[in-house]
């Protein structure tokens, strides 16, 4: 009798369990780590050089300014001569093709929709191409890179100041070659921005602070919602506290007792009612997101995994997996276990000082 009465009250507690409301939330957190080489590079390589060549007119136009110094690859460092790598821009002179004024109009309306004046507005405009070439090598003279970075068949416009006079508008046609120059100028440091940002994406190691989601237990009377808010919140704090320059051994300690409740409590849900699965999808995200900003894609991606296996959202699991996979790649392709390291740019050395201390 008291067996039936035991095995009473445990049915009893797998039904409240199945039936408690399971609803989930989206919980914002913040974190930090360093961005590795997209593209395949000797890991070793850290400094570079940048060679510019320009025509005439924007040689004029850049008249005291070092454009060669505005190149900048994160997480390298500049050297005059003799970096790891060499940046050769080639930018030919801007071509004006054609000079215009544009006319736009202006309706005013009253309250009611109806049409009370006009004003006409004029504004120069040019059109023009140019031309810029990019090469990157090592040190040792292998190609990494050869491409147009900008052809002349494309053809750009610029446009002046608009006002109501139309002879106003024109007269700045009137000093062509002031403006070409100041024009020459300004496409020259674009170019050179826009470098800086293709190359720190393809070689840099940039440090982001990015922000990302998770799903949390928003039931207020379910039975794990303080411990699964108390439990998210020590991971919320630790990853917050992640530094693009610090190791995350400190952190992934101090995140352990976290880790292994929602361990637990998958094993506690483990019924195949919706709220149950609900429950063990909230932890299985959690965690993947968890490991994989820890370093850790091999443990995000069994998360991830599991979180498909339990057939609750699980396109989920497979976008986690893939970002996952990637991770792991780029960990091997840069031949790092981690994100996370110091890194003095101003300390890093070229090939030829390495060359003479290793021969000391």
């Amino acid at each position: 009798m008291k067996n039936l009465w035991l095995i009473g009250i445990a049915l009893f507690n797998t039904v409240a369990l199945q039936a408690q409301s399971t609803d989930l939330d989206r919980f914002s957190f913040t974190v930090s780590y360093r961005d590795l080489p997209r593209l395949p590079i000797d890991s070793s390589y850290h400094t570079y050089d940048f060679k510019l060549e320009t025509g005439p007119l924007m040689k004029l136009g850049l008249q005291q300014e070092r454009p060669e110094e505005s190149l900048v690859i994160e997480g390298w460092r500049q050297l005059e001569n003799d970096g790891h790598i060499t940046v050769e821009l080639k930018m030919e002179d801007l071509i004006i093709l054609k000079s215009d004024i544009v006319q736009c109009e202006e309706i005013k309306k009253d309250k009611n929709g109806n049409i009370t004046g006009k004003r006409l507005w004029y504004a120069p405009v040019l059109t023009y191409n140019y031309a810029a070439r990019v090469l990157i090598k090592d040190h040792r003279g292998k190609q990494l890179q050869q491409y147009q970075l900008m052809s002349r068949e494309s053809q750009h416009q610029y446009k002046g100041l608009e006002t109501g006079i139309r002879s106003e508008a024109a007269n700045i046609f009137l000093n062509i070659m002031v403006l070409s120059t100041q024009l020459s100028r300004d496409v020259l440091m674009g170019t050179i921005n826009r470098l800086s940002y293709n190359l720190t994406d393809q070689y840099g190691y940039a440090e982001r602070r990015v922000s990302d989601q998770v799903w949390i237990l928003d039931s207020r009377k379910h039975p794990e919602y303080d411990d699964f808010r108390a439990n998210w919140a020590t991971i919320k704090n630790a990853l917050f506290r992640l530094n693009p320059n610090d190791p995350v051994d400190d952190v992934r300690k101090e995140v352990k007792p976290a880790i292994a409740y929602f361990e637990k409590i998958r094993k506690q849900y483990s019924g195949r009612g919706k709220s149950h699965r609900k429950l063990r999808y909230a932890s299985h995200y959690l965690l993947a997101k968890l490991y994989y900003y820890l370093d850790d894609p091999d443990m995000a991606i069994k998360e991830a995994t599991d979180l498909v296996l339990n057939d609750y959202d699980s396109r989920d699991g497979r976008s986690l997996e893939a970002a996952a996979a990637a991770l792991k790649q780029q960990l091997l392709q840069n031949k790092r276990t981690t994100r996370h390291f110091p890194l003095d740019v101003y300390a890093l050395e070229g090939p030829r000082r390495e060359i003479l201390y290793s021969g000391q």
